[in-house]
């Protein structure tokens, strides 16, 4: 992976924790409010549901880039290395187009919603769709990352048939109060 595009990933990593922690502070507040005090901050629910999108999409573009996705091999992995790598290129070309629609629809709907404001906190409603504009470019962008290395003839682990190691299983010791028993 790139440095500068290693450094757009952490940034989005910050941004996802920040946004995490504002809808969080937002959604618990309003509820203190509402239930403690019979008021509330009327635009919390608008602006919890437009960070709530923005950390998703973040979130995928990251977790595309770390290979964090859900992925079933056990199809690929019996398959001889080119057709693995056929697979490989059929896959990356796929998720690339979908990509391109992402983006040529979240660009659409983004320019037409920009000038339309969100009823309490006046936000421009396009800017929850600027979020799977940014996602479509940064994914993307690593995919043909990975697309550039796997012509250079280094697969993702996935792809390549090596076995990707388990984590081991976690135990879980027993309190010594629980072992009298």
């Amino acid at each position: 992976m790139p440095v500068p595009l290693q450094w757009l990933l952490k940034v989005f990593d910050v941004l996802v924790v920040v946004g995490m922690a504002g809808m969080s502070l937002l959604v618990f507040s309003n509820v203190v409010l509402r239930y403690g005090f019979s008021s509330g901050i009327p635009s919390s629910v608008e602006v919890s549901r437009v960070l709530f999108v923005w950390i998703i999409f973040l979130g995928s573009g990251v977790a595309l880039a770390k290979g964090a996705h859900l992925s079933v091999d056990t199809l690929v992995s019996q398959l001889p290395r080119k057709a693995r790598f056929a697979c490989f290129l059929v896959s990356y070309g796929l998720m690339l187009w979908c990509c391109w629609l992402l983006a040529q629809g979240s660009w659409s709907l983004t320019l037409i919603e920009w000038n339309n404001r969100a009823a309490l906190s006046g936000l421009p409603v396009g800017l929850t769709y600027a979020a799977a504009l940014v996602a479509s470019i940064t994914m993307a962008l690593c995919l043909l990352v990975g697309l550039w290395h796997a012509l250079r003839g280094s697969l993702p682990a996935t792809w390549s048939g090596a076995e990707v190691p388990e984590s081991p299983p976690t135990v879980i010791q027993a309190l010594p109060s629980e072992k009298a028993r």
